[in-house]
C-alpha cells in the first residue's frame, strides 16, 4: 500500500460488499447500515471509485462479478461476508459478558465499531489503522467520532503498536478487551506479528479475547486462497499488497503464546452460521482464530 493512498484491498472488499447486499439472494449478509457505510466511502474516496460504486449497483453487473470472482478467488464473496459476521458475532457476545473494550487493529473501512458503539453505551471503541486509510474513513463518514470511538493512525508494518500512544488515548490495561484483527496478519512479517501479539498480551486484563484471521500455509508453502489465481497474485503485488505470512494451527497455537487458543473457525463453520449455502463456494485458505489472555 503506498502511504498517501488507502488500502486498495479495502476498498474493493468495501465494493464487494455493497455488491452482496444488493443481491437479493445473499442481502441479509451485510446489514443496511454497513452497506451504508461502504457506499459513503467509495462515493467520496475519488471520481474512480465513485463510478465503480455506480457500476457494482447495477443489477446488470452482478452476472459479470460472478465471472470475475470464477477467475479470480471464487466464492471470496461470501467469505467475506461470513467471516465479519462469525467475527461481529463473537464480539457481541463478549461484550453481553462483561467485556467493557474493543480495539479493531487494521480496520480499514469496516463500520463494526461503529455499529457495536450505538448498541453498547457503556463499553469504548478504538479503531487503529495506516493514516490513509484512516483519513480517508473519517472524512467519508465525519459524523462518527463520539466520546467512546476513539481513532490511532498508525502505520503497522513500520512502526508496530506504541503501547503507550493507546493509552493516551483514554484506553485501560485493566479492563477486558477484545481485540480484533481480521484480515490484517497476512500482511506483516512474523516479528511484527510476534511484536503485536505480544503488545496486545500486555494491555489485556485476564479473561480478553482476540479474534484474528490467518492464512494456512499450504503444502508448497504459497501463502493464499486455495483457489486463488495468478491474476490475483499479480494485483496484490502490484498494489504492494501481498501475502508475505501464513502459517498452520499447530504452528500457530505455540506461536501466539501467550495468548490461549480457544477454537478455530474455518470454511464448514462459516457455512454452518447460514442456511441455503450447500451449493454455493466459499473461498477456502484463511481461518479465525479466536484466542484468550
Amino acid at each position: 500500500m503506498q502511504n498517501d493512498e488507502a488500502s486498495r484491498t479495502a476498498l474493493l472488499i468495501a465494493a464487494s460488499l455493497v455488491l452482496l447486499h444488493r443481491d437479493p439472494k445473499h442481502s441479509s449478509l451485510v446489514s443496511k447500515t454497513s452497506a451504508d457505510s461502504y457506499v459513503h466511502v467509495l462515493e467520496t474516496y475519488s471520481s474512480q471509485t465513485r463510478l465503480f460504486l455506480k457500476i457494482v449497483q447495477q443489477g446488470w453487473f452482478r452476472p459479470i462479478a460472478k465471472l470475475i470472482e470464477r477467475i479470480t478467488i471464487p466464492g471470496i464473496l461470501l467469505h467475506y461476508a461470513l467471516r465479519k459476521k462469525c467475527i461481529a458475532g463473537l464480539v457481541r457476545s463478549a461484550l453481553t459478558n462483561g467485556t467493557t473494550q474493543v480495539v479493531v487493529v487494521g480496520a480499514g473501512f469496516d463500520p463494526l465499531s461503529l455499529e457495536l458503539h450505538l448498541n453498547f453505551p457503556a463499553s469504548e471503541f478504538w479503531e487503529i489503522d495506516h493514516p490513509a486509510t484512516q483519513r480517508q474513513k473519517l472524512r467519508a463518514l465525519p459524523k462518527i467520532g463520539t466520546e467512546r470511538l476513539h481513532f490511532v493512525a498508525i502505520d503497522l508494518s513500520a512502526t508496530g503498536l506504541d503501547r503507550e500512544e493507546l493509552i493516551k488515548r483514554s484506553f485501560d490495561p485493566t479492563h477486558r478487551t477484545f481485540w480484533i484483527a481480521e484480515g490484517l496478519l497476512m500482511y506483516l512479517r512474523p516479528d511484527k506479528i510476534s511484536s503485536l501479539m505480544t503488545t496486545l498480551s500486555s494491555l489485556s486484563a485476564p479473561g480478553s479475547r482476540v479474534a484474528f484471521t490467518f492464512m494456512e500455509k499450504r503444502s508448497d508453502d504459497r501463502i493464499q486462497f486455495d483457489s486463488q489465481t495468478k491474476l490475483v497474485d499479480w494485483w496484490l503485488h502490484k498494489r504492494g499488497e501481498s501475502f508475505v505470512w501464513g502459517t498452520t494451527r499447530d504452528e500457530l497455537v505455540e506461536f501466539v503464546r501467550p495468548w490461549r487458543v480457544i477454537r478455530f473457525f474455518d470454511q464448514y463453520d462459516l457455512r454452518r452460521m447460514e442456511s441455503g449455502l450447500a451449493d454455493e463456494a466459499i473461498a477456502t485458505g484463511e481461518v479465525i482464530c479466536l484466542a484468550e489472555i
